[in-house]
This record gives C-alpha cells, sequence and structure tokens, in this order.
C-alpha cells in the first residue's frame, strides 16, 4: 500500500500555472446572465447532459489539468484540450467520465496505484520514488487535492487510453502509404538555395520626416512608457537540500515552511487584513522594491518568471494582497504598494523607434514583392530550358550551391536546414519552393536531384513510420467518436464574458 496515497495535507493556496490562470480568469472572471454582478462560486456555468453545473465545480475541474500536468499525463491533457479553451476541457473531463461509466471502463484502486508508480514524474532513477510521490502530493494541496485525487486522475488517464483504443486501436496503416510516408521522409535531396536578406531592403527604404509623424499620430496609443509598480513581498524560502538530513528531518522543515505560507495567507485573506500588520504579527520579514518595469525587474526578482506575471496582474484595489506565489526555491506574498500608470510618449521620444518600425515595414513589402517577381522569373525561365546558374546572374541574386539535405535528418551545419527540407520534401527534381522565411529574409530552394539510399535502419524505420501513422489515424478516429459523443452531452455554457 502506498501510504503518500492516504496522506492529506493542510492546503496553501499558490499562484497558478498559466493553464489554472486562463481557467479562473474564464470562471471567475465571467458573469452570468445577470449582468451587474461578478460570477459567484454556486452561479451556474454549463450543462451537459441536461446536469447544470456551477462555477466552483467548474474550477475544480479547471484546476484537475494543473494536476495532469504535474503528473505528466501529457496524452490526457492532450486529449481533454482537443475542443479548444478551459470551458471546453472543464466539458470534456465530464464527458468522459460519462462515456467510462456508460462503457463499463472502470479502472480499480489497484490498477490506478500501480500505473502511478510507473509515471516518469514520481520515478527517479528509473524506479518509484516515495519523497517524489510526496513532493508532488504536497504540491497538489495547492489546489485542495490529495492522493484520492491523483488516484482518481489516474484512473481517468487509464479510461481515456482504454476508450481511445476501442474507438482506433484495431487500425494499422497500410504499406503502400507507408512505403510512400518513408520514401518522403528519408529521401536525399540536392538543393540550391537563393537568399533575400531582409537587411538588404532596410538600406535601401527611404522614410520621410512626415510619414513618421504620420505612422505615430496613427498608432499613438502603442507608444506608452512600461507600467511599473513597487512591492512589498515576504520570501518563504524553502529548506537548502542536504543529502547528510534524514528525510524524516527534511519533510519536518518543509512541513514548517508550509505552516508559515499557511498562517500568513489565511491572515491575509481575513476582513481588513493589512500587509505590514500581518508581517508584524507573524515576526516575519518584508522587503521592498522600488518602482521597475516587467522587463526591469529587481536582480532579486529578474529570475522568477511567476511572481513578475503575477505582481503585473494583480488588482491592487479587489485583492491587496496576493496569494502565494511558487518561486525557484521558495514562496512569495506580496502587497503592490506603488503603480506608475502607462504615459503617452511624445513623437520626440519615440521618432527612432517609428522611424526603424517603418524602415522593418517599408523593407518586408520591398523584400516580399522581389520574392514573388523572383520566383515567377525563375519559373518561366526555367520552363524555357533555361540553367538556374544563369536566371541567378541575370536576375542579380545570390545562388548557394547545391547541398545534400535529408529530410528526416537534415544537416545541423546547414542554416535553416529543417524549413528547406520541409518545404522541398514533396517537390519534384526541378522544383522550386514557395518562399521560406528565415531569421535573416526570405529564401527560394530549387531541388536539383533526389534520391532513396539504402540505410542499414531501412526496417526499423519503416515499422515506426507504420507505428506513427497508425497513432495518428487512431487518435483521428477517436477525435470523430468523441466528438460525436461530446455533441449527445449538448454541452451548452451557461456564462458570458464580462466586459
Amino acid at each position: 500500500m502506498l501510504e503518500f496515497f492516504r496522506r492529506h495535507k493542510g492546503a496553501f493556496l499558490i499562484t497558478v500555472t498559466v493553464v489554472i490562470i486562463i481557467s479562473f480568469s474564464v470562471w471567475g472572471g465571467w458573469k452570468s446572465g445577470r449582468d451587474s454582478l461578478q460570477a459567484q462560486p454556486t452561479d451556474p456555468a454549463f450543462e451537459v447532459y441536461g446536469r447544470t453545473y456551477t462555477v466552483a465545480e467548474a474550477q475544480r475541474l479547471g484546476m484537475r489539468m494543473q494536476a495532469i500536468y504535474m503528473l505528466q499525463m501529457f496524452d490526457l491533457m492532450s486529449g481533454l484540450s482537443r475542443s479548444g479553451g478551459p470551458a471546453d476541457v472543464a466539458i470534456n473531463q465530464v464527458i468522459l467520465q460519462h462515456e467510462m461509466d456508460r462503457l463499463g471502463v472502470t479502472p480499480s484502486d489497484a490498477e490506478a496505484k500501480s500505473a502511478l508508480e510507473k509515471l516518469p514524474a514520481l520515478m527517479e532513477n528509473g524506479a518509484f520514488s516515495p519523497q517524489r510521490a510526496y513532493s508532488t502530493e504536497q504540491m497538489l494541496g495547492a489546489y485542495g487535492m490529495n492522493g484520492a485525487d491523483m488516484l482518481e486522475l489516474m484512473k481517468l488517464s487509464i479510461g481515456f487510453g482504454k476508450l481511445r483504443d476501442l474507438a482506433g486501436g484495431n487500425y494499422v496503416a497500410g504499406p503502400l502509404e507507408t512505403e510512400k510516408s518513408y520514401a518522403s521522409e528519408h529521401q536525399t535531396l540536392k538543393v540550391a538555395t537563393l537568399a533575400f536578406a531582409l537587411e538588404d531592403y532596410k538600406k535601401a527604404a527611404k522614410v520621410s520626416d512626415e510619414e513618421i509623424a504620420k505612422y505615430y499620430e496613427e498608432n499613438k496609443e502603442t507608444y506608452q512608457t512600461a507600467e511599473k509598480r513597487a512591492l512589498q513581498y515576504v520570501y518563504f524560502e524553502n529548506p537548502k537540500e542536504q543529502e547528510n538530513v534524514p528525510l524524516e528531518e527534511r519533510q519536518k522543515r518543509l512541513r514548517e515552511v508550509v505552516d508559515r505560507v499557511n498562517a500568513f495567507n489565511d491572515a491575509s485573506i481575513a476582513p481588513g487584513a493589512k500587509f505590514d500588520a500581518i508581517v508584524k504579527q507573524l515576526k516575519e520579514t518584508a522587503q521592498k522594491t522600488e518602482l521597475f518595469s516587467r522587463d526591469a525587474a529587481p536582480e532579486a526578482l529578474k529570475a522568477e518568471s511567476d511572481l513578475l506575471t503575477a505582481a503585473f496582474a494583480l488588482n491592487p484595489e479587489s485583492r491587496p494582497i496576493s496569494d502565494p506565489v511558487k518561486g525557484a526555491n521558495g514562496y512569495y506574498i506580496f502587497t503592490v504598494s506603488q503603480v506608475e500608470e502607462p504615459k503617452q510618449q511624445e513623437l520626440a521620444e519615440v521618432k527612432d523607434k517609428v522611424r526603424e518600425a517603418l524602415v522593418t515595414q517599408k523593407a518586408q513589402e520591398g523584400l516580399t514583392t522581389a520574392v514573388n517577381d523572383a520566383r515567377e522569373a525563375i519559373a518561366k525561365g526555367l520552363g524555357e530550358g533555361k540553367k538556374l546558374a544563369d536566371l541567378a546572374k541575370e536576375l542579380k541574386l545570390k545562388l548557394t550551391p547545391a547541398a545534400e539535405i535529408t529530410v528526416s535528418e537534415p544537416p545541423a551545419e546547414l542554416p535553416n536546414a529543417y524549413e528547406i527540407a520541409r518545404a522541398v520534401r514533396d517537390l519534384p527534381v526541378g522544383g522550386l519552393s514557395a518562399s521560406i522565411d528565415t531569421d535573416s529574409g526570405t529564401l527560394l530552394a530549387y531541388v536539383e536531384a533526389k534520391e532513396l539510399r539504402k540505410r542499414e535502419d531501412a526496417a526499423a524505420q519503416r515499422d515506426n513510420l507504420a507505428r506513427s501513422r497508425a497513432e495518428m489515424d487512431q487518435r483521428r478516429l477517436f477525435d470523430t467518436w468523441f466528438g460525436k459523443r461530446r455533441d449527445a452531452a449538448k454541452p451548452r455554457l451557461l456564462v458570458k464574458e464580462s466586459a
């Protein structure tokens, strides 16, 4: 028996990842039909199979996606996200569970526990790690979940796999289809390229003061100073990792940090709570920052991207004190002590930026025209029997001699090899690609020759491709089946986005 599944530690809130932030922005920030009210936990969120689910239920379903991500159940995450946004993720979970029940797909606790032990997220050095399992459960506690929820999610993952097998597990890719894919992926092509450098067109672009003034007036709202914020925060640092400290002692130290975060968070949500008063009451140490912008954070906070995101997302009026935010080595709770709103910049301040924007715009337009004209002229010349080298010289284009590219293994030393391979793999000998965008401009690629060479691993590669294509088609079959089941469930969103 795995003890960690039965533990239920005190939960504390931490700033959620993008998945959960998005979920709450939908369910927490949307309104029901009563336009004057923000959605409340008991408000209806959506309807499936004729049953109404509340905003609180929808939020919990959204939070489960964070657990699925933390447990690295990526197949399940992909399947639940198949229809789009957070609302669909919540609805899809309900439909998946309904179909499991309807078809008698009921994984046992023992089956789920055994599968959990094999999850890479809970393993270390190829074996199940109780420490990782415990740490993961502790983190899930931040979302009000425990070991029992992990079991339920694993059952959902197992059920998802079984339903996918039922819908398309018997599909096998045909040999002709596999051979075409093999030839396309493993052929070696001899490809010459014609380069168009954006920088060349920038040098030729001319911009007048009148154009700069007009562009500034038309886009004035985009030229503002960055918002700045000053913070007061308490940092709850995790215990330093020490190999010679027994596991029980390390867990005890971690629980002490958790208890401090819990205590501060509980105090922060009390009516009329004041950050300074809580710091004094709990004998914590607060740190302060000067005003800073999102892209010019203080040195101590530069690497804490989740904290910075939360700091500039928090509305100080509705939530004076933040939820705990997980950092690289601990947790933060903060208050926004000062806000400097963005200010309109005058033309004189941003003239160089406006000029650069116009130069880039004109250069891109010139490059696009040049590429299209060149491609048309080259295609015509090739059709008349002319050589590519002669056409390049005639059009004053830079021609790079042909290089060998194997589609499945583009040479790492060749710039833009992957993009070139994708663009030419289905072209015949003598074919000219569409434009290929690169970091420095655009390329056109010309196929001089193509060959399918013998490989020692050819049989294994064909088998891999057959499996890969079968899996793709099995997923498509499942998606089609699930889409029909979703239609039968008649899902209906009962909230609308607030203004």
